[in-house]
């Protein structure tokens, strides 16, 4: 079966001017930052991307939700007219298993997806559904349930954190995601 979140951005990047997908992919790996030295490419943050949106979208994506996946994807240097390719994404049809499988299974590429995903869904705090479809990405990318649980426990951390605009914190916070993440 095809993976409906790979499959659109695939179809997306092949439909784009060559120039226009070499310039994006060029920003990307030069200007993306991410943690611990991860390098992704301009497909795989496209999905990540996607992936954060379909597990914060668990409740319906809020305007703080929003603001934190464009925010990642401005981290990520991805410019503008690929960033609402995103943000007019439909998962339709798209599953937790498209998403497992976006990412080799206990990864470390995995964990920052868990991650990311789980700190965008708790910018406007961590609903009960969100984080049940959190757990599930991390089951699902066969991570183990110790670290899920702190990356989960984290996320909700950071996401507050984010929302009061505490920068030392956030700081501090993303130090111990560089930790949590070096388990994998």
């Amino acid at each position: 079966m095809a993976n409906s979140i790979a499959a659109s951005t695939r179809a997306y990047l092949d439909s784009l001017d060559v120039t226009v997908r070499e310039a994006a992919e060029a920003a990307v790996r030069a200007n993306s930052v991410r943690v611990s030295g991860l390098e992704l490419s301009l497909e795989e943050e496209l999905n990540l991307a996607k992936a954060v949106k379909f597990v914060a979208g668990a409740d319906g994506v809020s305007v703080e939700e929003l603001t934190a996946l464009k925010f990642l994807m401005i981290m990520a240097s991805i410019p503008n007219e690929l960033q609402k390719h995103v943000v007019d994404h439909e998962a339709v049809g798209g599953t937790l298993d498209d998403v497992g499988r976006l990412f080799p299974p206990a990864s470390h590429k995995a964990a920052y997806v868990l991650s990311g995903a789980t700190t965008v869904a708790a910018v406007d705090g961590l609903s009960a559904e969100e984080e049940t479809k959190a757990r599930q990405l991390g089951a699902g990318f066969g991570l183990e349930t110790a670290l899920c649980d702190a990356l989960i426990a984290h996320a909700r951390a950071m996401g507050l954190a984010m929302s009061r605009g505490d920068r030392e914190l956030v700081e501090e916070l993303e130090r111990l995601r560089v930790v949590l993440l070096s388990r994998v």
